[in-house]
């Protein structure tokens, strides 16, 4: 295993550092997200190539022309996830009798996690896999609907608020379940956020993105995977 000097991220808007503004009523960045701040800490050179409301396959396109223009990274963070769950609201709202779609099936998404790890391999980069941070259904359906959307048309088709948490927790499941398939490595995000007694605490008010309690957690999580990775490379060497 190679030491690690520099490692390269592929994500959304978590490992970006995008949280809500409640006082501007938009989204900006954290000056620091807690993934540059875990790399800073551990001496690590860091390459964010997340992207805001980037979904696997948005992001299996960036991975391509950035492995084809030359990674120099040992290790790569794969985090994605909470696009791909989302659903066209306004589409819901409209008709909730018809057969409406995620942004990305769950087949398509486990597929594309899969090449991800194997592209990853191919460059001689070892793949990490991230879990998500979980979802607070009540806090996403207020935010989403709260520019006039048919609550009841959308609480029709989904049968109970729940369910988005439900759903957006397959899409996490998905991700445990390809990183075990890959044999690849699994930094346990979700974890920290549920061990939390209020959980919802470390997210903004739309119910998706961290705060930045939020983002300590995840740095608090990077840092250790990070130091036990660091130290089972140097055994290695």
């Amino acid at each position: 295993m190679k030491k690690i000097r520099h490692i390269t991220l592929w994500g959304d808007s978590v490992m970006k550092g995008v949280i809500y503004d409640e006082q501007k009523g938009r989204y900006g960045l954290l000056p620091v997200s807690g993934a540059e701040q875990a790399s800073e800490a551990l001496g690590l050179e860091l390459s964010n190539r997340a992207r805001m409301g980037c979904t696997v396959e948005k992001g299996l396109a960036i991975m391509r022309r950035d492995l084809a223009a030359g990674m120099d990274c040992q290790a790569a963070i794969i985090e994605f996830g909470g696009n791909d769950c989302d659903y066209d609201w306004a589409a819901v709202a409209e008709n909730p009798l018809a057969d409406h779609q995620p942004k990305t099936p769950l087949g398509v998404f486990a597929a594309s996690l899969q090449e991800m790890a194997s592209l990853i391999r191919q460059q001689g980069i070892t793949p990490v896999m991230s879990t998500l941070p979980p979802i607070h259904a009540e806090r996403y359906f207020a935010f989403f609907t709260r520019s006039g959307l048919n609550k009841d048309n959308i609480l029709r088709w989904l049968g109970d608020i729940q369910h988005i948490y439900r759903w957006h927790e397959r899409y996490n499941n998905t991700v445990v379940q390809t990183a075990q398939a890959c044999g690849c490595l699994l930094i346990d995000i979700r974890d920290a956020f549920l061990a939390q007694k209020r959980y919802e605490d470390y997210l903004c008010a739309d119910g998706i993105h961290p705060n930045q309690k939020g983002h300590a957690l995840i740095e608090a999580v990077l840092e250790r995977f990070g130091q036990a990775f660091q130290k089972k490379s140097q055994l290695a060497v």
